[in-house]
């Protein structure tokens, strides 16, 4: 059968289509719109577009249905939304509302192999006997990773010996920024002051897995949040 590509609103108008008649027996354009929170005239054009595929039954004044097609396309999509906010949720540990938000982002830009190598990967998390350590570390490490608009914020240079935080936001005038940044100092890393030089003003801190020195005042132009 001909793969049929649609655009991410088409989309999400099948996804909706699909929940609404699993839930109801049928779908109308009134309860798309009200799932989508989109108004009439958009719905109908939606329709009409999907229809065209052969993806939907659509008439006038009448319920939606999905064609195989239609029905075989939702399910990927549907089965594509879940495990994503399985893996936000189980794996990254986001609250259900943020987890199921990055879901409908992310399901639209995301290749099928990239895909099932998140699966993969989530499944091995969740499971295997010897990722029991990893479990542990991110029940204890990912929910202290708070949001942008908290106002905790300190440089790098501040970090305490053992303590560990995450970048936030790096100042365009550190020297050497492009370096840093092929080391890992970008936002979003994770790492840990490891001490400082008995004389001098290094640092030493361990991002990704590695240790790398810096100084003193290249230290306070990288801002971030401490996670403990």
């Amino acid at each position: 059968m001909e793969k049929i590509t649609i655009s991410s609103s088409l989309e999400d108008y099948l996804e909706a289509i699909a929940e609404i008649i699993e839930e109801q027996g049928h779908a109308h354009t009134k309860e798309i719109a009200d799932r989508l929170k989109v108004k009439m005239p958009s719905v109908t054009n939606a329709l009409q577009a999907l229809s065209s595929r052969g993806l939907i039954h659509y008439q006038s004044h009448s319920p939606v249905f999905l064609t195989p097609s239609g029905a075989e396309k939702a399910a990927v999509i549907r089965h594509r939304h879940s495990a994503l906010k399985n893996f936000f949720c189980y794996i990254l540990k986001l609250p259900d509302t943020e987890a199921n938000d990055a879901a409908c982002k992310v399901e639209h830009i995301i290749g099928e192999k990239v895909m099932s190598r998140i699966v993969l990967l989530s499944e091995a998390i969740a499971t295997r006997e010897d990722c029991g350590q990893l479990r542990a570390y991110l029940e204890q490490t990912l929910p202290q990773i708070r949001s942008d608009d908290a106002e905790d914020l300190v440089s790098l240079d501040q970090l305490k010996e053992g303590q560990r935080g995450v970048v936030v936001r790096v100042a365009e005038n550190l020297r050497g920024l492009k370096k840093f940044a092929d080391l890992g100092l970008v936002n979003g890393t994770l790492l840990e002051m490891e001490g400082t030089a008995p004389f001098g003003d290094l640092m030493r801190i361990k991002v990704m897995g590695s240790s790398l020195s810096l100084r003193r005042c290249d230290a306070s132009h990288i801002w971030l949040r401490p996670t403990e």
